[in-house]
């Protein structure tokens, strides 16, 4: 409502300038009655005496008695008259000589123009005193043009008395022609270019409708300008008014400081912060208060504290209280949730732990049936089988200490499970020097277990079939390096013997570099669960086997973590 006000005030105080504008060229119309008047008597001679100078052409001395008597008749209002033929030799005039005009400097231009035309002689040349000559085409018999009739008035007689009709306001008149020379002035002729626009020249104003301007004029000083045509596309009336409520009211601030569409600007900014102040007072401050509580909720799960009864409208009371139960629940959930999580990794290390219990359980039961074998081939599968056991073990060890269940370090589960693998040897009594090149890796278990597993199958086979490199050294290289964001390897080398046989069989008894017994069957169950396949390279004394696999995101998995590993069975 208050932009409709404002905006129905500017266009009334459009429409007002409007009708102030047509009021002032009205007015200026006016005050140049004086002139426009003067200057058509002049004119209307000038065209009387057009229309009889080709009967008088040939005749000098007639033509000029009838300039004369033209002169006389008019009771001295003009103050001369001739004829200027194309020649420049002027003979018809209330002079009584001839007169040479092709000197003057506009005289080409004036006969170029063949139009009407107005301009100011400061010495009048005939009449000793300041005159505006006013010039008309005159047409021969023959239809050519022939020359200009020229009326001569006196400019003292543009003297126009108009404070009656401006009344208390000031203002300069001026009458300037079509090139924007003034002719007349309400003020000294000689500083009337001060009181015109100084950014626009005069012939740049002049045209034929009315119109209303403001500038500076030439001493730098707001006016309002109104032009008004007195004789159309020839002489113009030229009103220079002082702004209506003095100079400075022409300044674009003090103009707005005066408009009407102040005050409904005023109203609506009133009625505008009004409104701003009782929504912030109503709803903001208080919205404010409850995002608060809400901000410090989800940061330090701070529980908000109610607010006295009736301080807040009834829709945010509500808002706030069942943001308050919708708090107190989530936490007890949480505190739930917490809880039952807790009770489950206790849950689960008790799992891990007691399967590792079971296991080394296991792996004593064998190692008794050991001591009690006397077969050696039976002894080593059980030797074999027992290695596998405690290798399982050492993995649930591992994972029911580890910090949380469902992330386990990889590197130092190889640790744990390849380091008691040093104690197997050779056929001899060479003890093999193993190596170990871990980069911290996090893997889940899924994961974790399996690499685990293969690593103790891969690294028993090579302690099985160890040998001696070119420099005599017996040897064990196991490698997990993190290759890029998406890719681990884990690797197992070994030395082997210089004549380049690598018999991989196991239990079995297969052979072969690939190997078909229970051992090959498990490192490639293995890295089927790692979603990968086993490589294998053979060199001059060396013997790798290495598997890539892509570790899975965290953020894609479930965080439960498993609880038990998938062994592959035996074929």
């Amino acid at each position: 409502m208050g932009l409709i006000a404002v905006w129905q005030t500017t266009r009334l105080e459009v429409n007002l300038e409007e009708v102030n504008a047509l009021n002032l060229i009205a007015l200026t119309g006016q005050v140049a009655q004086h002139e426009r008047e003067t200057i058509d008597a002049a004119f209307g001679a000038a065209t009387a005496l057009a229309a009889f100078i080709p009967e008088l052409t040939d005749d000098p001395t007639a033509c000029s008695d009838a300039m004369k008597r033209f002169k006389r008749d008019s009771e001295e209002q003009f103050a001369f008259a001739g004829f200027l033929p194309v020649s420049g030799q002027m003979t018809c005039s209330t002079v009584d000589h001839t007169v040479d005009l092709t000197l003057l400097d506009d005289f080409s231009a004036l006969m170029r123009a063949e139009r009407p035309n107005i301009m100011l002689e400061k010495n009048g040349t005939f009449s000793d005193e300041p005159v505006l000559v006013a010039s008309l085409p005159v047409v021969a018999d023959d239809g050519g043009f022939a020359g200009y009739v020229s009326i001569s008035v006196p400019q003292a007689r543009f003297d126009n008395p108009y404070d009656q009709i401006i009344g208390n306001r000031k203002m300069d008149l001026f009458t300037v022609n079509s090139a924007g020379e003034i002719l007349t002035s309400s003020t000294n002729l000689e500083v009337a270019t001060e009181r015109l626009p100084g950014d626009r020249l005069i012939s740049d104003m002049v045209d034929d409708r009315s119109q209303r301007f403001d500038a500076l004029n030439g001493a730098g000083e707001r006016r309002v300008y109104s032009v008004v045509p007195i004789v159309e596309g020839v002489v113009y009336a030229v009103g220079a008014w002082s702004p209506p409520y003095g100079e400075s009211s022409a300044r674009p601030l003090r103009r707005f400081l005066g408009s009407p569409a102040l005050f409904p600007i005023i109203m609506w900014l009133a009625s505008l912060l009004l409104v701003i102040m009782a929504v912030e007072w109503l709803v903001v401050r208080h919205v404010r208060v409850i995002a608060g509580q809400l901000r410090r909720f989800a940061r330090n799960r701070e529980l908000p504290i109610p607010p006295p009864e009736g301080s807040l409208p009834n829709e945010l009371e509500i808002i706030e209280r069942e943001f308050s139960i919708l708090a107190s629940r989530l936490l007890r959930d949480e505190a739930e949730l917490l809880d039952a999580m807790h009770d489950k990794d206790v849950l689960l290390k008790e799992v891990h732990h007691r399967v590792k219990n079971n296991l080394q359980l296991i792996s004593s039961i064998i190692n008794m049936q050991v001591r009690r074998t006397k077969n050696k081939a039976t002894a080593g599968a059980l030797e074999r089988v027992n290695t596998r056991v405690t290798s399982m073990a050492a993995v649930h060890r591992r994972l029911y200490q580890a910090e949380s269940l469902g992330r386990v370090r990889a590197d130092e589960l190889l640790r744990d499970v390849v380091t008691p693998l040093t104690d197997m040897g050779t056929s001899g009594n060479t003890r093999p020097r193993v190596e170990l090149r871990l980069d911290p890796v996090v893997l889940y278990p899924d994961q974790a277990v399996p690499a685990a597993l293969l690593a103790v199958e891969a690294v028993t086979n090579a302690l099985k079939y160890i040998g001696t490199d070119e420099s005599g050294d017996c040897w064990v290289r196991v490698s997990l390096e993190m290759l890029d964001d998406d890719h681990v390897r884990l690797s197992i080398q070994s030395s082997i013997a210089s004549d380049g046989e690598k018999d991989t069989a196991d239990e079995s008894g297969s052979t072969g570099a690939e190997g078909t017994g229970l051992g090959m069957q498990l490192i490639r169950a293995f890295a089927r669960q790692l979603e990968s396949k086993e490589i294998i390279e053979e060199g001059p004394y060396t013997y790798t086997l290495s598997v890539v696999f892509t570790p899975a995101p965290f953020e894609a998995i479930a965080t439960t973590p498993t609880l038990a590993t998938t062994y592959p069975r035996s074929a």
